[in-house]
């Protein structure tokens, strides 16, 4: 049984080290797909632009796992720390008007997004 153990262990560490892993979230292009969006939600302007809705899109297309979606939620918070003007009725509106479907407000705990 023991014997069966190690093999199995041997196996999972090759396939490990030989399967391709997926695509990580990527902050830096996270944020430039978002920086069209900062004049809106710091309160400059009615609508979001078209490039910021772009980039919102862009970005969700980019978040195939969970692990995505949650490095993205940190990435996020994070940001909008260093705007404290940023209002979650702000970041809800440019969501809606942009046709999201990101789940996220200032106060959301990352790790709960499926």
């Amino acid at each position: 049984m023991k014997n069966v153990f190690v093999a199995f262990l041997s196996l999972l560490a090759i396939l490990v080290l030989v399967v391709e892993p997926g695509q990580s979230f990527n902050f830096e292009k996270a944020r430039d797909q978002l920086s069209p969006c900062l004049n809106y939600v710091i309160g400059i302007g009615n609508t979001p632009s078209i490039e910021c809705c772009n980039g919102v899109h862009a970005l969700e297309s980019s978040l195939p796992t969970r692990e995505d979606r949650r490095a993205a939620c940190r990435f996020l918070k994070s940001t909008i720390k260093s705007y404290p003007i940023i209002t979650d009725e702000k970041i809800s509106s440019l969501l809606k008007q942009c046709g999201a479907k990101i789940p996220f407000s200032k106060n959301i705990i990352c790790g709960t997004i499926p």
